[in-house]
């Protein structure tokens, strides 16, 4: 078996804290973290046991170094840590959008760069650990790099694969819908049920989001949608649209603006007439 490279973690929040713990957790050795705050970093060390470094010292202690901080904070962390950067020490941030392009510095300095993102949501450093079991990851780095870092997401039960760097934005974008905005659809459909003095909406919609998540992995999306756009009732449609005008929410015009654009986008899903569908909606 191969040798594990010891692992360094500048920025160790949610996803940084939850590949740190998987990794530990499989036999990784975890030479040094960091954080932004102080909380951050006691926090870091409870959790890894590890020393709490400068970021330059930190990217020093580590054959292997996650940069997992915010997506703007990565080029000027990129160069913060420079001084620590050996000649074929490898460095990967965590980030899903960023281009691999914002660790030229480290590159520059004699490192391999990559990115290593996992397609998980994360609430917390042991949530996230526990989730990245089974989760796929993509990974983005140069084909020379490609086997150690597959092999470092599959030690943690990562089910990884290759994302060319100029794909990366829209790979995000995929990954936002997929979690963000299924995330705030529901809080939409919850606020709307409060609005009309459904005091606990959760529980009754939990039936209906997982069975329509099941039915979209089971039989694909285009068989398992269902409603008003699918039937061609526009009548509906625009009643909806009406009636969400009169809806009493502080941000009744923004659902009502979603309402919109889903309903067109579900038109495009279906190969319902667009035409139909831009008129009831107008």
């Amino acid at each position: 078996m191969a040798r594990r490279p010891t692992v360094s973690i500048v920025g160790c929040g949610r996803v940084g804290g939850a590949i740190g713990l998987a990794l530990r957790e499989n036999g990784y050795e975890i030479a040094a973290v960091w954080s932004n705050s102080r909380a951050g970093r006691q926090r870091a060390h409870r959790l890894l046991d590890a020393p709490v470094l400068e970021p330059a010292a930190v990217a020093d202690a580590g054959e292997l170094v996650f940069l997992s901080v915010s997506d703007d904070a990565i080029a000027p962390m990129a160069k913060q840590i420079v001084p620590g950067i050996r000649k074929g020490k490898c460095v990967v941030h965590t980030s899903g959008g960023v281009s691999v392009k914002t660790l030229d510095p480290v590159r520059n300095a004699g490192a391999h760069v990559g990115s290593v993102h996992p397609l998980q949501t994360i609430p917390d450093p042991e949530t996230g650990a526990r989730a990245l079991n089974g989760s796929a990851v993509a990974v983005t780095c140069e084909p020379r790099d490609r086997g150690s870092l597959h092999a470092v997401a599959r030690a943690w039960g990562g089910q990884p694969f290759t994302l060319a760097d100029e794909n990366k934005s829209i790979y995000h974008a995929a990954a936002i819908f997929a979690s963000n905005y299924v995330v705030t659809t529901m809080w939409a459909a919850q606020e709307l049920l409060r609005s009309i003095g459904v005091r606990n909406p959760g529980p009754l919609l939990e039936p209906l989001v997982r069975a329509s998540v099941d039915n979209v992995f089971e039989s694909g999306p285009a068989k398992s949608i269902t409603g008003p756009v699918v039937r061609g009732d526009t009548g509906i449609v625009r009643k909806h649209i009406a009636d969400l005008k009169k809806a009493d929410h502080p941000t009744g015009d923004r659902i009502r603006s979603t309402y919109r654009s889903l309903a067109r986008l579900t038109a495009a899903l279906t190969g319902t007439d667009p035409d139909v569908i831009e008129k009831a909606t107008a």
